[in-house]
């Protein structure tokens, strides 16, 4: 029986079942790169990178910023958000939401406000008066109508002279009226705080200080942007000195107005990849917070994304990293991730973002948005 020589020709083989290939090395260079790709799911990865760029860009205060493949936005102002509609970023906590208060321009109320303001005082004596005096509109230097400290005493700690208004204003600025009389005299440090329940207090400013004079203006109220029902002063140090009435304190205020939108939206300005090329999907990844009560994800927060400014925004699927539409994940500080694994888009190279609310109530239901990472 003849025998067929095996030649190197013969060896050449071009076509073998790779289920049979059991032994060997296949070089690199055999192995394709699409190859790869179409076995190795790198999302999960992608979206933890978009988190820890979203942590970077909230712990550093950034402003937003472009990576190859995604694009990282946290609000730390408003350059790369447009089209607000019905709803508004927080300027101070850094977040976009339907629910918003706003104020008019504030302004001093004078006069008999022991209506409207309730005045109480703690760790220390009036010698003369009492704190309500400060708010009954009189010049009046007498027991009736004006106040002054016991002489030479030391507050204890904690010791407050508290305001509680009828409602939650913005107090930018002061007048404490006092006698003109020793102008060295000084009734101690203090510290105004604001609260909106009387109990859980922040400090407004840096630290003040009472002494005589016609009129003191507590300016380092100034800087302040929140509204509160209480006001007080908190005794930091000092000794209290007796030697004129002190007979007014006005302050500089405006009503805060509840803007409750139960829907609204906003969307991001073009982005423009650094690498110039067209893509042909998009993602996202977002940090929310539950304000108030369960924001069910495509129902209550809803977001979209292109790729191209002619085409319309296509909507997302976002879920949390339990995979379900109300996730319990946290991310930190309250905040919740959602999800949205990437989807077809019109190719293109103005790459943008569209988040709206739905079914927003004040005290029942408000979501706020504190960063959002598009990935493409």
């Amino acid at each position: 029986m003849a025998v067929t020589k095996v030649t190197d020709a013969m060896r050449n083989v071009t076509e073998v079942d790779a289920a049979k290939i059991t032994t060997g090395t296949i070089p690199d260079a055999r192995i394709s790169a699409s190859s790869v790709n179409a076995h190795v799911d790198l999302t999960p990865v992608k979206h933890d990178i978009s988190l820890l760029s979203l942590q970077t860009a909230i712990n550093g205060n950034m402003t937003a910023f472009g990576l190859k493949n995604s694009w990282i936005e946290q609000f730390e102002n408003s350059t790369y958000i447009e089209a607000l509609t019905q709803v508004v970023r927080d300027t101070s906590s850094e977040y976009v939401s339907s629910i918003y208060t706003t104020y008019g321009t504030p302004a001093y109320v004078t006069g008999n406000r022991t209506s409207t303001i309730t005045g109480t005082k703690s760790g220390f004596t009036w010698q003369g008066g009492t704190t309500p005096n400060l708010l009954n509109g009189s010049m009046t230097q007498d027991t009736s109508n004006s106040s002054y400290f016991t002489n030479l005493e030391t507050p204890s700690a904690g010791a407050y002279i508290r305001f509680q208004f009828d409602a939650s204003y913005l107090v930018t600025e002061a007048k404490w009226h006092s006698h003109v009389g020793a102008t060295t005299a000084e009734y101690g440090v203090w510290q105004w705080q604001g609260s909106a329940n009387g109990s859980d207090w922040t400090d407004i400013g840096a630290n003040t200080f009472l002494a005589d004079g016609a009129t003191l203006l507590h300016t380092s109220l100034n800087g302040n942007t929140t509204d509160y029902t209480y006001y007080q002063l908190l005794y930091v140090s000092g000794v209290m000195h007796s030697s004129d009435w002190h007979t007014e304190i006005e302050f500089k205020q405006v009503a805060a107005t509840l803007n409750n939108n139960a829907t609204g939206s906003f969307n991001s300005t073009d982005v423009v990849p650094q690498d110039a090329v067209n893509k042909s999907s998009v993602g996202l990844v977002m940090l929310y917070k539950d304000e108030d009560g369960t924001n069910t994800l495509d129902t209550d927060i809803i977001a979209k994304v292109r790729a191209n400014t002619g085409q319309a925004y296509q909507t997302l699927a976002l879920r949390g990293i339990d995979g379900t539409t109300t996730p319990s994940g946290a991310f930190s500080d309250g905040m919740k991730i959602a999800i949205a694994p990437a989807i077809a888009v019109t190719a293109g190279q103005a790459l943008s973002y569209e988040i709206s609310f739905a079914n927003q109530v004040s005290s029942s239901k408000e979501a706020r948005i504190y960063g959002v990472a598009m990935t493409y």
